[in-house]
C-alpha cells in the first residue's frame, strides 16, 4: 500500500462506502455479541449474511449501504471491539478510491 498522511477526521466517510463489506471472523463474532450482550448465533442471524463471495460472514448494512454500527454523530456505536477491517484502516489497507472517499486521506 501506498504510504499517505492520515488524519481521521471523524466524518463517517469510511463507514459510508457503497457496496462496502466487512467481514468478521469467529473471534471478532464473539467479541462483538458479547459487547452487544447477545450470544453469538443471535448476532449470526441478526447482524451478519454471507458475503457476496460466499466464503464468510459479513456485517448487515443499513440500506443506504452504511454501517448499522454508526451513529448520528459520526461514530461507531461498537468501537471498543469494532471488526479489525474497520480498525487498521487505511493503516494495513485501503480501496483504490479510499483517497476521494476519505478526507482524511486527501493528499
Amino acid at each position: 500500500m501506498e504510504q499517505r498522511e492520515f488524519k481521521c477526521r471523524m466524518c463517517g466517510a469510511c463507514c459510508r462506502i457503497k457496496d462496502g463489506i466487512v467481514r468478521v471472523s469467529d473471534a471478532e463474532i464473539a467479541r462483538i455479541a458479547a459487547f452487544l450482550g447477545m450470544g453469538e448465533a443471535e448476532f449470526i442471524a441478526r447482524e451478519t449474511e454471507v458475503a457476496p463471495d460466499r466464503k464468510s460472514l459479513i456485517l448487515k448494512s443499513r440500506p443506504d449501504g452504511s454501517c448499522a454500527y454508526l451513529t448520528d454523530d459520526n461514530l461507531c456505536r461498537i468501537n471498543p471491539v469494532k471488526p479489525d477491517k474497520c480498525r487498521t484502516f487505511p493503516f494495513e489497507w485501503t480501496n483504490p478510491d479510499s483517497a476521494e472517499v476519505c478526507p482524511g486521506l486527501a493528499r
